[in-house]
């Protein structure tokens, strides 16, 4: 997934202007040979024929790609002549993907426009240029994808390779005994298309939601009834429920009616508890557009919102249709959204999935960086990790609590902060004081816990904004995973070894906040 992108073809397919659209879908830089050989040479690729020779200008082209070849996920606008050479070729195929976008050369002399192909030499003489058209073709076509691009647009081709480098994927989770098809499209809105089966349809979103997504969905539903909220978790309340009933009521929506929630972890926890509980429960299918919804919200069935400072204390279990990744949703993620679903997937490793967890560690700077290969392959990974634990424990009696790693302090530190920090980076705290408890336990060697401490240090809120162990105790005993016989919470052994227990005590808490200096100040 690290791998480069290579876009090859003759001059004048668009290798720029879709590699420009390409990498803004994939999160990634473009690189445009041409113009590294441009600034390597001081002198334009006709300009560098003509004064130094093709040997040349072809000595300096293989520089630049062997430095190219080196570095990791970018999308290359190759030259036209790259591929020619068999040793390039090689290159190429052995650090990234190579995509051939194939054009008639009258496209291409067409695209270039007239301007274009004046200033360049070679194009002067219509028969050398054919000649050389036909002996680059098997050249193109050693490459992992071709696309014809002779009708399609920019947008539409840097689609269909998007597409093709991020794949599709999906399984079958069944909950108490209903299956649930949970699949990651790039093509998200032509997969939802596909399951509403002429039923009509209500859109629930939040206005960012909105704004950024919603059209790629009405293009492909038959006039939706769209339904708007505030986006933020302060809009997950009983409040926030009760607008959208209202909504529902006035167009008069029935149980045969089909809700789609389309969104981040707050709109598929809403969505779905709205949907279960309207006119006593209607069909539902839930879109995750964050990666916090795909790696966690949307999966496993469980709905519920807040009340006053208590988190996820009034809900359901709850049993969508489908759950759908939205892919091509991923690279309008801003960098704190990507940290909120890396806490998220980083939890769930470390719970079910010790790859998932080398995966996060190893690959956190791209992952960062919104790569979107590397975001879709953790959002199904982590997808799957979790469902194989829901599935066994739906209405969490026994293993599914392991998944609440790092919560229930995390819960703590969005209610002792109203709401106004987000999930992720209190989940982030939660984990940090997991991992001291552990350790003070004996449970968890202190290179792990160090790590734990260390990779999510960089994302919690600053210790000022924790709750003192008094403070959070008593917003702990609220939660709804409690026995009467103590206080829950999860502990960890090792990667992919929790252990769930019911007897922590405030002494405890309070020392493993100590070790992450936290005062008991409140």
């Amino acid at each position: 997934m690290k791998r480069n992108l290579y876009l090859t073809g003759f001059m004048g397919c668009g290798k720029t202007t879709v590699g420009r659209e390409l990498a803004q879908r994939l999160g990634r830089r473009l690189v445009d040979m041409d113009q590294e050989v441009t600034r390597r040479l001081g002198l334009a690729p006709s300009d560098a024929f003509a004064q130094l020779g093709e040997d040349a200008f072809r000595r300096a082209e293989r520089a630049v790609l062997e430095r190219l070849a080196k570095r990791q996920c970018l999308v290359v606008a190759t030259g036209g002549g790259v591929p020619a050479e068999e040793g390039n070729r090689a290159l190429m195929h052995a650090t990234g993907q190579v995509v051939h976008l194939a054009a008639g050369l009258e496209t291409c002399r067409a695209r270039l426009g007239r301007d274009e192909v004046a200033r360049r030499p070679l194009w002067r003489d219509a028969a050398q240029v054919a000649r050389l058209f036909h002996h680059r073709q098997p050249a193109y076509a050693e490459s992992d994808l071709q696309v014809p691009v002779g009708k399609l647009s920019p947008q539409e081709a840097a689609d269909i390779i998007a597409a093709w480098v991020v794949g599709e994927s999906g399984f079958d989770l069944e909950l108490e005994g209903e299956p649930c098809r949970v699949s990651s499209r790039w093509s998200a809105p032509r997969e939802l298309a596909a399951m509403v089966r002429g039923r009509r349809v209500v859109i629930l979103c939040d206005r960012h939601i909105a704004r950024l997504h919603l059209e790629r969905y009405r293009r492909v539903l038959d006039d939706p009834l769209v339904i708007t909220i505030a986006p933020g978790e302060r809009s997950k309340s009983l409040r926030g429920a009760e607008r959208v009933y209202q909504a529902m009521i006035a167009a008069a929506v029935r149980r045969g009616d089909l809700l789609v929630a389309i969104g981040g972890g707050v709109i598929t926890d809403l969505g779905a508890m709205v949907a279960a509980t309207y006119m006593r429960g209607m069909s539902f299918l839930l879109v995750a557009t964050s990666l916090l919804a795909c790696v966690d919200a949307a999966i496993g069935g469980k709905a519920a919102v807040n009340l006053g400072r208590v988190k996820n204390i009034v809900g359901c279990f709850t049993k969508p249709e489908a759950v759908i990744l939205d892919l091509a949703a991923l690279g309008t993620l801003q960098r704190r959204h990507r940290v909120e679903g890396l806490v998220e997937a980083y939890k769930t490793g470390l719970v079910a999935s010790p790859e998932l967890h080398q995966v996060v560690v190893s690959q956190m700077k791209p992952l960062l960086a919104g790569d979107v290969p590397l975001l879709s392959q953790v959002a199904m990974s982590a997808a799957r990790a979790k469902a194989g634990v829901v599935a066994g424990d739906f209405r969490e009696a026994g293993r599914r609590k392991i998944l609440n790693l790092g919560h229930t302090y995390g819960h703590a530190v969005e209610g002792h902060n109203h709401y106004r920090v987000a999930h992720g980076r209190a989940v982030a705290a939660g984990l940090m004081v997991a991992a001291a408890v552990s350790a003070d336990r004996g449970l968890l060697p202190e290179a792990l816990a160090s790590e734990i401490v260390e990779t999510m240090g960089g994302f919690a809120p600053p210790p000022d904004k924790w709750p003192g162990a008094t403070a959070a105790w008593e917003m702990m005993r609220r939660d709804k995973k409690n026995q009467a016989q103590g206080q829950a919470f999860v502990l960890l052994s090792g990667v992919g070894e929790p252990a769930w227990v019911d007897d922590l005590t405030m002494d405890q808490l309070r020392q493993a906040l100590a070790r992450l200096g936290v005062d008991d100040h409140e």
